[in-house]
This record gives structure tokens, sequence and C-alpha cells, in this order.
């Protein structure tokens, strides 16, 4: 069996760990991945697959390639993209992650969805990493299911290792030992719902104390947090432009009662997936029907909304004890080497297909 040479685009492994973690998995069944790091201007897709030249162009997050970044050029970016794609696709067969429905915060910018659309619709695989989510993509952009391929999302707790004693992550985080400690981590971001939440525990003058820990990506969005959490002493904001290393993740994985996510779109979540195989409590909304967390299971409480069971369920989730030893199965389910079984023999079967026509 000849190695396969799969070019990962966006290189985004200085910010995620999947590419990196599903690289090294790949490479013991003959996959070898290079990733796309030089952005080329004009035609970024297609002059980087040539300078390449890989068996299979493997995309993972296409509005890198019609980027908003507030100038005169986004319009033309999100223009041009669909030529850049058709030109690639000519020369190699295209596979994508679907790691989102849309790009978030974008889902109603012009042109946008016509290019996930465009994407989806000439690539030869789409991976999803649950039933629903690949349900929803079958709907909403019209693809037959024999082209979604439905794989793992991946254990993202490998690269932190076991959880450090609680009440030493608290002291080094200068947390209260005495109490509950409910966490909101990762991107500070609207599509998340953040300040939603901030919002209810000002309201509700909820007893517990409620951590917002990870990068800023949106400075007014974040002035939002900071304003509605201004008359919350129970509110700990620590938010900042440094991302949360693999070290801080542990620490604050650690020191939580329970993590809580209101998302108010989404289609998958590292931070929900990391948290279940660390074995901490967490609340999703009902709503987001596409995470999949290998329900039901205790660390797994959902709620309608805030307005009605949230407080109920978040009571449950704070009750119920911590425990990575139960999240074992969990991370075997997950397990990189079983994401790379999953994905090794699309590849294989995308380049036959090809081969014969």
């Amino acid at each position: 069996m000849r190695k396969l040479r799969v070019l990962f685009a966006p290189d985004y492994r200085a910010g995620l760990p999947y590419q990196k973690l599903l690289a090294k998995a790949l490479s013991k069944y003959d996959v070898e991945v290079a990733f796309l790091s030089d952005y080329r201007r004009g035609l970024p897709l297609f002059r980087g697959v040539a300078a390449s030249a890989p068996d299979i162009f493997h995309l993972h997050w296409p509005e890198a390639y019609f980027a908003r970044r507030g100038d005169t050029w986004d319009r033309l970016r999100v223009a041009r993209y669909p030529l850049d794609l058709w030109l690639t696709a000519r020369r190699v067969p295209i596979v994508v992650t679907a790691h989102n429905l849309l790009p978030h915060n974008r889902g109603d910018e012009p042109g946008v969805s016509r290019n996930i659309r465009f994407t989806l619709c000439n690539s030869e695989a789409v991976f999803a990493h649950a039933k629903p989510a690949s349900d929803l993509l079958a709907s909403t952009f019209g693809l037959p299911e024999r082209l979604i391929e439905v794989i793992p999302f991946g254990d993202h707790a490998v690269t932190l290792g076991d959880p450090m004693d609680r009440d030493d992550a608290r002291r080094t985080l200068q947390l209260p030992l005495d109490e509950k400690i409910c966490l909101m981590f990762g991107t500070v971001s609207p599509y998340k719902g953040i300040k939603e939440v901030v919002q209810f525990w000002s309201d509700a003058r909820v007893p517990h104390r409620l951590v917002i820990a990870g990068p800023v990506l949106s400075p007014d969005y974040a002035n939002e947090v900071r304003d509605a959490a201004s008359n919350a002493p129970a509110i700990d904001l620590r938010i900042s432009d440094d991302w949360l290393d693999d070290a801080a993740l542990r620490m604050w994985l650690s020191a939580a009662d329970c993590v809580i996510f209101n998302y108010r779109s989404i289609f998958t979540s590292g931070a929900g997936a990391l948290a279940r195989s660390f074995g901490v409590p967490s609340l999703l909304p009902r709503s987001a029907t596409t995470l999949d967390l290998g329900e039901p299971h205790p660390h797994v409480v959902r709620y309608e909304s805030l307005e009605g069971d949230f407080r109920n369920a978040l009571e449950r989730a704070i009750s119920t004890p911590r425990d990575y030893a139960q999240g074992r199965f969990w991370r075997k389910q997950t397990s990189w080497e079983a994401v790379a079984a999953a994905t090794a023999p699309v590849y294989r079967r995308v380049m036959e297909t090809r081969g014969s026509a």
C-alpha cells in the first residue's frame, strides 16, 4: 500500500490541537500529512496545492480563505473564493471536515453560506462529528448522505494529562476552596452566549462563583460582558488577549465543579468534548442537538432556557461529582486512533474513485 500525501488547510496548529493530533494518528495508516502554512495572495488554495502537489487536499475551515478582516478587500475575498476552490478541485480531490455548519458569527454575511455550500458540493467526501450533524448538513446544503462520513471528534484531553488536585489548582488560580466554581472557558465570542449567562447570574443573584476564562476575539463584545458583570461580585472575569494553553486548561478544568455552555448556535464543540473527556459535569442547551457527548450520561445535563429550567439544571450539575476515571470509555471511543481508523479508508476510497474516473 503506497503512502498517501494529504495537505491540511488552513494550518491552525498554533491555536487548535485537532490537526496535529489527527496527523500524528494518520501516520500509522501510511498517510503523510503536510500543512498549508503559506497564504499566497490571489488564489491561495490553488497556488498552495500547486506548490505542494498532494494526493488529497483536506480542508478544515474554508472561511480562512474568505476571511473577514474589516478592510476594503472583504467582499473581494468572498467573491473570488468559488473560483479558487473550483480550480483546486479540478487539480486534486478535496475532502472537508465540517467543524461548523457556517462560520461563527458570519451566518448572515452575504456570500458566506453560498461559499460553504459550494465547498461541500465540490468535495469528494465530507466528515461530520455526529449523526445529527450529518443530517443537518444534508438537509441544509442538499448533500447526498453517501457523501458524508461520521467520525469521532477526537479526545483533546490527551495533551493535558491527568487532572490536578482540585485544591492545588484553585490555590494556583487564586480561587476559593469552599465555593462551587462554574466555568465558561474558551474564546469570548457572541455565538457562545456568555453575556446572557453573566446577565442571568447578576439578575438572579446566583450564589456560586461564575468564572469566564479565555481570550478576547471581539473587544466590543468583551466590554459588553464586563458591563453585564459589573454589579455581580460572584462573577470572576479572567479574560485577556492570551489563548489558554494546555497547562492553563488543565488547571481550570481541575478547579471547576461544572462547565457551562450557552451556545446561540453550534455544530461541534471542542470545549464540550474536552470537558466530557476530563470528567467534569457540563450544562448544555437542549437545542444543541448536533453535539454528541455520549448521552445519556450523568456528566451531561441539558436545559431548555436560561429563563426556564437552567437554575435547576445548574444545581444538578454542580451536585454531580467530577470523575475522570468515569470518562475512560468516552476517551477510548473518541481516541485519535479511532478517528484515524475512520478517516484513512475514506482517503483511499476517494483516490480509487478518482483513479477509476
